[in-house]
């Protein structure tokens, strides 16, 4: 039950704090628009890769070691595609383009150092009992795996004082199935 919070929790926060700018790889700069419509749209995949990743866990009942497994498979798929896909987009072509893509380095890489306690959690489960032990760990991963993004969208909102990105999210389409 605790993974299910805490997955919905972090799926809540990125649906929250989606539109507040973020960036990728590098290279040459992306045009600010396609930028915040590929932020927005590898957002919008991820949380809803995670809630079905979810969902799979919300009926106790048939809950097995199995289902526990690939919803921790389809976690790490969901996040691994997601912290790809914001490394593609490159920096968005604004003054502090860099920072931005560094910015979002640092949070893909954290990500995949989460991911490594989840998968640890996932593969070492013995039956259903293990599964609450598992939780745990899979719990702390996905805090710090939140923490992480929270730290990624405070730095792309302070290295944008001309609002240039914040302006592209509200702009993007993309960014629409993150309001609503």
């Amino acid at each position: 039950m605790r993974i299910v919070l805490c997955l919905i929790v972090l799926v809540l926060a990125l649906v929250a704090v989606g539109c507040g700018g973020d960036d990728g790889d590098s290279g040459s700069a992306t045009s600010t628009a396609d930028w915040a419509e590929g932020y927005c749209a590898a957002i919008t995949d991820w949380a809803n890769e995670l809630k079905q990743a979810t969902d799979q866990l919300r009926d106790f009942k048939s809950l097995s070691r199995e289902s526990f497994q690939q919803a921790g498979e389809d976690i790490d798929s969901a996040t691994e595609t997601f912290t790809a896909e914001l490394r593609a987009l490159g920096a968005p072509d604004i003054e502090s383009g860099e920072e931005a893509r560094r910015a979002v380095e640092t949070f893909a890489t954290a990500a995949e150092a989460d991911l490594v306690t989840i998968e640890a959690a996932v593969e070492n489960v013995s039956g259903v009992a293990g599964i609450s032990k598992a939780v745990v760990s899979i719990t702390e991963g996905l805090t710090s795996m939140n923490k992480a993004f929270m730290t990624m969208v405070k730095s792309l909102q302070r290295i944008d004082p001309k609002e240039e990105l914040q302006s592209a999210l509200e702009d993007a389409e993309s960014c629409d199935d993150l309001a609503g």
